[in-house]
């Protein structure tokens, strides 16, 4: 019995580096955001941020966005639910319009939502930009962002951004994670990236907006279904050069992070969620290896050959994020993201939420 599960592990070990070609060649798919020749007529545009307890975010996102390279009109809403700490002086202090959330949410609201809806509620511009507090935007990346899609005759678009991490752990943490996403990444799911979602105004109300997801852990991914069921034109890209993001400011937001996007991506992906579930396992499929050549029930050749192929799995995602060596140690960020899962989806089995405090969810 011990014997079969040791070889069990060496078979799905071997797995990790097709599945994880099939991660990069999905990602390579997406197109690449660039500059577009200048329009002559600008849409007015309505900058949205949801936010809560994110000042030191605020003051790297906010200079990024007062400065913006966007000839049309502009405006910057920070939407704050209920702060406790300098955010609606942070947001002041740049002259940022501010809308503060005193309502008691009923049961059926998430907060990103509501306050992603009531944002929307309260600007005026013909587009609507989403965007998270702990990104930073180059100067133009908006307006190509804009142009690009009044060229290609958009409803929307959603962006994956450059991210920074905090730590080494961080970074293969996100790494390995996204190397999941898109190992079962379909054209027949449409999922939206919540830290950049850029969608005409009248399209938002006409769908429903995030007002018809409002109880969705995963309230981007949601509203990427219904803009997809109702027949819109979106499109999802590479926009690496247009923002970064720091998403984890701790291991503990870490881990509430990917909790929230290990246990609610798998429900969006359908059977595809198969290929997902199939690669983290296959990457932490050398750690099992490590007991079975200690006991000598497996030769001692195995345990390298498995961690070679969960490392050049990993590798071509480790390189993109500047650090190339953390794909040796991929079993260990899969065992991360495997933990973070199983922990959101127990949670989510007893009908309770992800238990953290401090940030907007």
């Amino acid at each position: 019995m011990i014997l079969a599960v040791y070889r069990r592990s060496v078979i799905l070990s071997l797995l990790a580096a097709p599945l994880g070609m099939l991660a990069e060649r999905n990602f390579r798919r997406l197109p690449r955001l660039t500059s577009q020749e200048p329009s002559a007529n600008l849409p007015s545009l309505s900058i949205i941020i949801p936010a809560r307890d994110e000042a030191k975010n605020l003051h790297s996102l906010l200079p990024s966005l007062v400065s913006l390279d966007y000839p049309g009109e502009y405006e910057i809403l920070l939407v704050d639910d209920h702060s406790t700490d300098t955010t609606p002086q942070v947001a002041s202090s740049y002259g940022v319009q501010r809308l503060s959330l005193d309502q008691v949410l009923s049961q059926d609201w998430k907060g990103k939502p509501f306050a992603c809806h009531q944002g929307a509620l309260n600007t005026n511009g013909q587009w609507l930009l989403f965007t998270d507090a702990d990104t930073v935007h180059t100067p133009s990346g908006i307006l190509t962002a804009v142009e690009y899609a009044l060229q290609n005759n958009l409803d929307g678009l959603s962006l994956f951004l450059e991210h920074e991490a905090t730590s080494w752990l961080d970074s293969l943490a996100l790494d390995t994670a996204f190397a999941g996403l898109f190992a079962s990444w379909h054209a027949s799911k449409f999922l939206l990236n919540g830290q950049f979602i850029l969608i005409r105004r009248e399209v938002y109300f006409d769908c429903g907006g995030f007002e018809s997801v409002r109880s969705e852990v995963l309230e981007d991914v949601a509203l990427g279904n219904l803009v997809k069921s109702r027949g819109f034109r979106f499109q999802i890209m590479n926009g690496g050069k247009v923002a970064r993001v720091r998403m984890y400011p701790n291991y503990g937001n870490m881990f509430h992070g990917l909790s929230r996007l290990g246990s609610g991506i798998l429900g969006w992906q359908g059977i595809w969620a198969g290929l997902t579930a199939l690669y983290i396992t296959s990457l932490v499929s050398p750690l099992l290896c490590i007991p079975g050549v200690l006991s000598g029930k497996l030769k001692w050749f195995w345990l390298p050959i498995s961690w070679i192929s969960a490392s050049l799995s990993l590798l071509p995602w480790t390189r993109r994020s500047g650090n190339a060596k953390i794909a040796l140690l991929a079993p260990l960020g899969a065992l991360v993201i495997l933990v973070s899962a199983l922990f959101g989806l127990l949670y989510r089995l007893l009908g309770k939420g992800i238990p953290w405090k401090g940030r907007l969810v």
